[in-house]
Order: C-alpha cells, then sequence, then structure tokens
C-alpha cells in the first residue's frame, strides 16, 4: 500500500512538473511567434487607418482617427484573447497569436477595395438611399407574388 502511495505521489508530482513545461513552452511560443504578428500588425493597421482617411471625407481628421482607435481597440482586446487562449493551450500558440490579424485583414482589405472605388461607405445618403431602393425592390417582388 505504502509503496502505490509513493508510486501515485510521484505520477502526480512529474504530471503537474510536465505540465509546467508545457506551459513554459507555449510562452515561449507565444513570444517567438508576436515578433512576427506585431511586424504584420502594422501593414494590417495600415490598410485599415489609410483608406479610411481616403473614405471619409466629411468630418476633417476627428471621423478616421475615431475609427481607426476603435479598430486598435478592437485589435488589442483580440490580440490579449487569442494570447490567452494560447497560453492555456485551448488554441495552438500560433494561431492564438495570428488571431487579431486574421480577423481584422478582411476588414483592411473591405476598406482599401472601397476607398480604389471611392466609395461613399460612411456617409449617411448613401444608406438613406440603399434603404429606399430596397424598399422599392420588396414592393415589386411583393406585387409579383400576389
Amino acid at each position: 500500500m505504502n509503496n502505490s502511495r509513493n508510486l501515485k505521489n510521484s505520477f502526480n508530482i512529474k504530471k503537474a512538473q510536465i505540465d509546467t513545461d508545457e506551459r513554459e513552452f507555449r510562452r515561449y511560443e507565444i513570444a517567438w511567434y508576436q515578433k512576427y504578428t506585431q511586424a504584420f500588425a502594422c501593414f494590417v493597421m495600415f490598410l485599415i487607418g489609410a483608406p479610411l482617411g481616403a473614405i471619409i471625407k466629411k468630418g476633417g481628421l476627428g471621423m478616421p482617427v475615431l475609427l481607426s482607435i476603435i479598430f486598435f481597440i478592437l485589435y488589442y482586446m483580440l490580440t490579449i484573447s487569442g494570447e490567452k487562449w494560447a497560453k492555456e493551450g485551448i488554441v495552438d500558440p500560433l494561431f492564438g497569436t495570428w488571431f487579431s490579424n486574421l480577423c481584422l485583414l478582411p476588414f483592411g482589405l473591405f476598406f482599401l477595395k472601397q476607398a480604389r472605388k471611392d466609395a461613399r461607405l460612411f456617409e449617411p445618403d448613401f444608406y438613406q438611399n440603399s434603404w429606399k431602393k430596397l424598399k422599392e425592390r420588396l414592393k415589386v417582388l411583393r406585387a409579383k407574388s400576389v
């Protein structure tokens, strides 16, 4: 019985040591990947900020800066969440560190596409006209179905 207890205690100590070593290895991997993700984040933020400055024509400097700050806060929250998931072992450290960049890259590409088309993305009359067109189409579809 005493031998069994000693083996169980030894097993628990080794298991705790392995868990600690795995956690430290994940932290090392996260630190390694952060060097690349932070550099890439500059490009992602540029893809978001530069087109916003070109798209938003009303409001001067305030509105593009406000939206850029909102995207930065979103980036920060996603980064913290991804790193936390990676540290806890919920996701792979590679995915955890790249999570925020992967989430915001589509926004940057969308804004870049809209800026190239010189779209009126943040003007209220654009949405009002789109809403009116949608309502007219729905009326036509309802008239056809009745």
